[in-house]
């Protein structure tokens, strides 16, 4: 790539999950380059970039103003961007046709928010090498979610249908027509299916049983408002011990856990007189 130092601007691609492909750039006009364009007015700030060829992780956070109509906080909560794939590369903004030399890429780990401003962590390849593979024993179920390949449990008989009754705030929702125990979604989903979160799910962080209707507490807000009359799927709960598999889920033998393996605990037991 020719050109003066001068001309040289830094370009972010980033491919959301959903196909949608976002560009940034450091320069201070739009670019556009091989059908994308690259949004201009110092929407990005880049740390700098470590790279260990010996097998280390490979990182930097970009750190955008959000202040890019594309951008939309209701879109990170929602978790749009979550693994979206990213491509940062410096490109010759006084001549395009020279292409752009790829500096790294990867996949967008977490968001946080900073005085106005979020904060992209770039996860490099080399963070793969990082993660384990494989299972290894646990008193509890290892199972990513109730009902999936692994825990085989049919969810026909524990999910239900309820209508969202009122909004005590982002966090805390009362559905009409519910008399289950307390306790019976905590750790369960609501899964909206009508209203602004069509589609999005939310796991329950604790249910309490209040005349004649379910209070759910999630774990984090919906990405948009909940109405009174919106529609959601309340699935039960599950809190991954072996008694709760036996007797709430009769599913015993798909349980991916070891609860009789002793653990650290056992090592850090004193002796008894």
């Amino acid at each position: 790539m020719g050109g003066s130092v001068l001309t040289l601007a830094v370009v972010a691609k980033v491919t959301r999950q959903d196909g949608v492909i976002l560009g940034f750039s450091s320069h201070d006009a739009d670019l556009t380059l091989e059908g994308v364009v690259y949004e201009a007015g110092a929407a990005m700030d880049g740390s700098a970039i470590r790279t260990d060829l010996a097998g280390g992780i490979s990182n930097m956070e970009i750190i955008g103003l959000l202040n890019s109509e594309r951008i939309e906080e209701a879109d990170l909560l929602a978790g749009l961007y979550e693994h979206a794939a990213v491509e940062l590369a410096v490109v010759n903004w006084s001549d395009l046709s020279q292409g752009r030399l790829v500096l790294l890429t990867g996949n967008i780990g977490e968001v946080s928010f900073s005085d106005g401003r979020f904060v992209v962590e770039l996860r490099g390849l080399m963070q793969r090498l990082n993660q384990q593979v494989g299972a290894v024993t646990s008193p509890a179920c290892r199972v990513k979610q109730l009902g999936d390949a692994e825990c085989k449990v049919s969810l026909a008989g524990y999910q239900f249908s309820r209508s969202v009754y009122s909004v005590t705030s982002a966090t805390v929702l009362t559905f009409d027509s519910d008399t289950s125990a307390s306790d019976t979604y905590t750790y369960g989903r609501v899964i909206f299916t009508s209203g602004l979160n069509d589609g999005f799910e939310r796991e329950v962080k604790r249910h309490i049983l209040t005349t004649g209707r379910a209070q759910i507490e999630l774990q984090e807000a919906a990405p948009y408002v909940v109405s009174p009359g919106d529609v959601a799927t309340l699935e039960v709960g599950c809190d991954r011990r072996l008694e709760t598999c036996r007797d709430v889920f009769f599913n015993v033998q798909n349980m991916r856990a070891e609860p009789f393996v002793p653990g650290l605990d056992q090592l850090l037991r004193r002796g008894r007189r």
